[in-house]
């Protein structure tokens, strides 16, 4: 007896092609299996926490700095923060009452700041959720946050420009 005869049958029972049908339905189902029953890996395992960080703002109108207020949310126009906000505003704090701007830059290359009259310096205290691990920051998983980033934010009143001086996790 030949293994496969003239029909194309494998001894003569069962069609070669049939064969390869059903093996590839026993490859899906077995990827399929493997999928929804594997351990999750990278950043599935890794728990939320919150991140608490400290925006320094100088020079704002004291209108502007009147409505950036505890309990707002705080959102970036300009980067994405994972279709949400940054964090909640949880502390105010005048820093200098006039703020402080930059100056012109002096011969020798240093930038001094002066004081600029009906403005003031803001410490604001943000606390959002997100991941860490010691040394990187990432609010939603997508906003990365860092010390000495200079970013403008965005409460539901007031838009500001501020640096990140502090990330307390």
């Amino acid at each position: 007896m030949k293994m496969i005869d003239r029909e194309g049958r494998l001894f003569g029972k069962i069609s070669v092609i049939d064969l390869l049908v059903i093996a590839a339905v026993a490859v899906i189902a077995v990827a399929v299996y493997v999928k929804n029953t594997a351990t999750p890996t990278g950043t599935d395992g890794i728990k939320e926490t919150d991140i608490v960080f400290q925006i320094r703002a100088t020079g704002l109108e004291s209108y502007i700095a009147d409505a950036v207020l505890v309990g707002d949310k705080v959102y970036d126009p300009n980067y994405s923060s994972g279709n949400g906000p940054v964090g909640e505003i949880t502390r105010v704090q005048v820093l200098n009452d006039p703020g402080t701007a930059l100056y012109e830059n002096m011969p020798d290359g240093t930038v001094p700041t002066i004081e600029i009259a009906g403005t003031v310096d803001l410490l604001v205290t943000v606390k959002g959720s997100g991941v860490s691990d010691g040394r990187s920051y990432s609010i939603n998983r997508v906003y990365e946050l860092g010390v000495n980033s200079s970013r403008t934010y965005r409460t539901n009143k007031a838009i500001f420009s501020g640096t990140v001086i502090e990330i307390m996790d």
